[in-house]
């Protein structure tokens, strides 16, 4: 059947008449395709793990340079006079 007479308004309404389903599924189920999800994975969960191992290390890097600057430009000696 082609897509033409499946999809037709035609052959819907022969369809809503009757009270048929316009696709057979049983048949649909033996000769289709892989999900495309299956066929083509998605890379967002890897790229949402990257991304936040970045910033993680991005912020510790920050607050390490932060503790160096801080005692490396005001040191903390108590001198008592």
């Amino acid at each position: 059947m082609s897509r033409k007479q499946k999809f037709s308004r035609a052959n819907r309404a022969k369809h809503h008449e009757t009270g048929r389903a316009i696709h057979n599924f049983e048949d649909a189920e033996e000769n289709s395709l892989p999900p495309r999800s299956k066929k083509y994975p998605s890379s967002k969960g890897k790229l949402t793990r990257i991304y936040y191992n970045v910033v993680f290390v991005l912020f510790v890097a920050l607050v390490l340079f932060l503790l160096w600057y801080g005692s490396s430009y005001y040191p903390t000696t108590t001198e008592t006079q």
